[in-house]
């Protein structure tokens, strides 16, 4: 089955950063790739990803987030880095609950007129723990740990047309 939407993570994920909720606003754009708070603090995205946003995008894919922190910090630094229009109906919410972000993003796409079945989900994670709860919630989505599964953001474009198969490096 052929991935159609894939759902990014933010944090360890699309950007180097732990945790953008802690930083503190506002943030300032220092070059096309980072943004700093107003303390100095960096948060910089990771190598690749915005060429990887660009082919999903020119393949006709989908691009949306599911991401455990505060909307007020990740879409001002969307906005300054010019990521905003790659995600549609992105998911920030302050719980650790994806497998409900992502369950509320299908619906919606679903809304929308794109119904989707699970294997046709990419889901983009650096934490286990997430990446089998939205599993186990929402059926055989298909994942990716960042950092485990994919070291560099580009690797994540072997990843699209894999076969069903057993686990990894497309995980049912």
């Amino acid at each position: 089955m052929v991935v159609r939407l894939v759902v990014f993570d933010c944090d360890r994920t699309l950007w180097d950063h732990y945790d953008v909720s802690i930083l503190q606003p506002p943030f300032r754009r220092v070059d096309d790739e980072s943004v700093i708070d107003a303390r100095g603090e960096a948060v910089r995205l990771f190598r690749g990803v915005r060429e990887v946003l660009d082919t999903l995008r020119d393949r006709g894919l989908l691009l949306s987030i599911a991401s455990w922190n505060r909307l007020e910090h990740v879409f001002p630094i969307f906005e300054l880095l010019g990521l905003t229009a790659y995600f549609v109906h992105p998911k920030v919410e302050f719980h650790p609950h994806k497998d409900r972000m992502i369950g509320a993003l299908l619906d919606e796409l679903a809304s929308d007129g794109h119904v989707l079945r699970p294997e046709e989900v990419l889901f983009v994670d650096d934490r286990l723990v997430n990446l089998q709860r939205v599993r186990q919630a929402l059926g055989p989505i298909r994942t990716l740990q960042a950092g485990v599964d994919i070291t560099a953001f580009p690797e994540l474009l072997a990843h699209l047309d894999c076969p069903d198969r057993p686990p990894s490096p497309c995980r049912p």
